[in-house]
């Protein structure tokens, strides 16, 4: 039995002849038509279920529920009832004769169908409409292997004594499901009488054979038993339910015989898949790239996972699962330089997410790989302090926005930014003198914004005047160009470093 290289307790369903690799479903790449190898791209090779399938003693509550639908249980009432008026018209010969063949002749048509369909993976008790086809001439074909069966059996014990009579009807009695099997397969009664393909496919099958036959003769003797039941208990229909008990097991029975190949078909020389698999092998876009990533990373390609990540990262914006894994990752490897560009954008993630209970405490652990670290941004660096103030943690926020005037001049927010800064620092000791000079920065900064913004609104309006003026009157000489105003040059109050004040402060 073949394992998947990622997961070794799976069997594995395809195999990848480029790597050389067996794989389970969830390590293929099953978007287009046809699987592939995550790693190389090639197409794969179908395994089949053989490695993954529930053996077949282990599903008998399913075997026992495969003929319990509407379809099949009206096929088995119907040729019950023609069977038992079969019997009870012996005046009416030609006409008992024809009912009898018709119903037992659709019954074994369709369970045989049953035996291929389940053989190939279908879990499902087929449409009743493939009974209807070619059963008389299948229940002839039957009955006459199982006159070739008795008259070999016979005319061994007639020829060569008792014991070797004996000794082949056992084992014709033996390889009876196998005939049967392979009568099933091929359609052709010599071949499914070639006692050496009999042997073959039990050798191939192995003990799992002898525990079949017994599961057989368990059900056999238990119609025998609900037989005599039913006739005391119900005598007025005890042919009409003994024909539907004896009509079930038959396509329970024939459903098992299917389901050991469907078990077997690696020893067998097929491949099958089950459509119960398929169901459970449909995965979402998201699923398969967390296949692709987890492929990558087994392998030990780093960047490749790297790369995977910021293609899930745009692919699939809102999926936190990928944000989060990537930077566990990144964590627990101790990546530093990696994380130092990925924590923004992680940050920015559970901003998005509102997880403004996760911001602190992912920056702090940035911070453990990259004691430098900070936000390239300056709205997440306001976000930022905020949270720490509200926490106490006021160093940190003082480090957040501290300098932001020079990082981020063009920022529209930093004359709230500094404003928050006057705040923090006024809840510390001895940062009083500090806390003003933000202040007064704040308001210098605010003024600035404001001039900014008038000329940034004067300069709209002579362009929309200009443009109005040239639509109207195109030949009219345009007046020179008014000089753009310089705004005021505002004089920043100088500050010092308040990570050094405060450390200073503390010292003394």
């Amino acid at each position: 039995m073949n394992y998947c290289k990622y997961h070794p307790l799976d069997g594995a369903t395809y195999s990848c002849p480029q790597c050389n690799i067996h794989q389970c479903d969830q390590c293929v790449d099953d978007e287009h038509k046809g699987a592939r190898c995550f790693v190389c791209g090639s197409v794969l090779e179908s395994l089949g279920s053989g490695n993954t399938v529930e053996p077949f003693w282990r599903r008998l509550p399913e075997a026992f529920k495969y003929p319990l639908n509407s379809a099949s249980m009206s096929l088995i009432v119907i040729t019950s009832i023609l069977s038992v008026v079969a019997t009870l018209i012996p005046f009416l010969f030609i006409l008992a004769i024809v009912l009898y063949l018709f119903a037992v002749g659709s019954l074994m048509k369709y369970s045989f169908t049953c035996l291929e369909r389940t053989a190939m993976g279908e879990m499902k008790a087929p449409d009743v409409m493939d009974a209807y086809q070619g059963g008389i001439k299948l229940l002839l074909q039957l009955v006459l292997m199982t006159i070739v069966l008795v008259v070999v059996v016979g005319v061994s014990y007639h020829y060569l004594g008792m014991a070797f009579g004996g000794l082949i009807g056992f084992l014709v009695a033996l390889s009876l499901p196998a005939i049967l099997i392979r009568f099933a397969q091929t359609e052709n009664m010599f071949e499914a009488m070639n006692p050496f393909a009999a042997i073959a496919l039990m050798a191939a099958i192995g003990l799992p054979y002898g525990l079949l036959i017994v599961f057989m003769l368990i059900m056999m003797t238990s119609v025998g038993v609900l037989h005599e039941w039913i006739g005391t208990l119900f005598p007025a229909m005890s042919y009409l339910l003994q024909a539907i008990i004896s009509n079930y097991y038959t396509i329970v029975m024939f459903h098992l015989m299917g389901y050991m190949l469907f078990q077997y078909q690696e020893q067998l020389g097929y491949s099958a898949r089950s459509d119960e698999d398929d169901e459970k092998s449909e995965r979402t876009d998201i699923e398969r790239m967390r296949a692709n990533i987890m492929v990558h990373l087994k392998e030990g390609d780093y960047e490749q996972v790297v790369t995977l990540y910021y293609q899930a990262f745009k692919r699939f914006p809102n999926e936190a699962s990928f944000f989060e894994q990537f930077f566990d990752l990144l964590y627990v490897c101790k990546k530093t330089a990696l994380m130092e560009d990925y924590g923004l954008v992680y940050l920015e993630f559970l901003s998005r997410k509102k997880r403004f209970d996760k911001l602190t405490s992912t920056f702090k652990q940035i911070l453990f790989l990259s004691p430098n670290y900070l936000p390239a941004s300056a709205s997440m660096r306001v976000q930022l302090a905020r949270l720490f103030k509200q926490n106490g943690d006021l160093k940190m926020a003082v480090r957040l926005l501290n300098g932001m005037h020079k990082q981020f001049a063009d920022f529209d927010g930093l004359p709230d930014a500094y404003v928050l800064l006057s705040e923090v620092l006024a809840e510390l000791p001895g940062m009083q003198l500090q806390a003003e000079k933000c202040r007064q920065m704040s308001m210098q900064l605010q003024r600035k914004a404001d001039v900014k913004k008038q000329e940034l609104e004067l300069q709209r309006q002579a362009k929309l005047a200009a443009e109005a003026k040239s639509t109207t009157t195109p030949n009219t000489r345009r007046a020179p160009p008014v000089a753009k105003s310089s705004g005021l040059t505002l004089e920043l109050v100088p500050m010092e470093s308040v990570l050094d004040i405060t450390d200073k402060s503390e010292k003394a």
